[in-house]
């Protein structure tokens, strides 16, 4: 209705005489505002509301959504990301004394936030936690147990990186473990800070216009736009609404499919191999820039992961995702 309204009116434009040029101007910024307006409006009836000033940055028309990629990136950020997986599965984990398999059902939870500015970053681990249902009825809290998925328990020191001569540099500090896993992470710095929001993604959408409905085939070369560092896999990606998180514009598309990763590191050290298939789940991308805020997948995983490459534990089960970011320019 809209787009019908929209067009009739550039009909009528077209009709008039050149001596009407301005009344001719006022009615089309008046159609071209009625179909921005209906959009906005059904981007916030659809989910939480896009921040006002942010919004008017979204590259969208009746036609649908341009994910940008054109807009500097902000030199200063800070984000603290909520990472949940609810995990079911079969472990087995190896040391240098024993091989020993078991069972687990549980939840991890880690905070971490990355301040940058600019060529400095500083990463730091808030909470790392694992829990388990209760075996007492009468109690609600989950209980807490130390996490088998983790060969030591992680430092939560800040850990500062600075970029020098194109290569990313730990700061030196006393913590040893820290300082063993600044290094093993400064040479895939770059690809980490993609993965968590804090650089943009290489890989991004095109630049045509991307309304509901549309379905998109990613695989291949093409899979680091979604999962960083996978290289085999093919996922299928469909838009499902447009939403903000935490204010910043979002479009929200519905992802199924599989993946597979390897030697893929962490900010805690940990290098794991994945094999996903993912059976459902929701992600939500940036309308501003090439950056993922939020994910909700439930996968079915073949894992293995361990400190340095030394693939200590080794599992396959049902894994449910659910990270969050909170994103902001300061």
């Amino acid at each position: 209705m809209i787009r019908r309204s929209f067009i009739s009116g550039l009909t009528l434009l077209a009709a008039l005489p050149l001596s009407s040029c301005d009344k001719a101007r006022s009615l089309a910024n008046k159609a071209s505002s009625v179909v921005t307006d209906k959009l906005a409006e059904e981007a916030t009836n659809q989910g939480s509301k896009a921040d006002p000033e942010l919004q008017k940055s979204v590259d969208q028309t009746a036609e649908g959504v341009v994910f940008r990629k054109d807009l500097p990136f902000p030199p200063r950020i800070e984000i603290r990301t909520t990472r949940r997986r609810s995990i079911e599965c079969r472990l087995l984990s190896q040391s240098v004394f024993e091989k020993r398999a078991v069972s687990i059902r549980g939840t991890e939870v880690r905070v971490s936030k990355i301040e940058r500015a600019s060529h400095h970053v500083r990463y730091t681990l808030e909470e790392s936690s694992f829990s388990i249902p209760s075996k007492d009825p009468e109690k609600k809290n989950d209980q807490k147990i130390i996490n088998p998925l983790e060969p030591s328990t992680p430092s939560t020191r800040p850990i500062n990186f600075r970029k020098k001569d194109g290569k990313w540099i730990a700061d030196a500090t006393d913590d040893f473990r820290s300082t063993v896993v600044a290094k093993q992470i400064s040479p895939v710095f770059d690809r980490l800070l993609a993965d968590h929001a804090a650089a943009p993604r290489p890989l991004w959408f095109s630049k045509r216009r991307f309304k509901p409905g549309d379905r998109i085939e990613v695989s291949g070369e093409t899979l680091p736009m979604l999962m960083e560092g996978a290289k085999k896999g093919a996922i299928t990606l469909v838009l499902e609404k447009f939403e903000a998180v935490d204010g910043h514009p979002c479009a929200v598309f519905q992802v199924s499919g599989n993946y597979m990763r390897k030697d893929f590191p962490d900010f805690d050290g940990t290098v794991a191999d994945e094999d996903v298939t993912i059976s459902s789940g929701r992600m939500w991308f940036s309308l501003l820039y090439p950056i993922i805020l939020r994910e909700e997948l439930e996968t079915i995983q073949t894992f293995s992961a361990g400190p340095g490459g030394a693939q200590a534990s080794r599992g396959q089960g049902t894994v449910k995702i659910s990270v969050k970011r909170s994103w902001k320019s300061i």
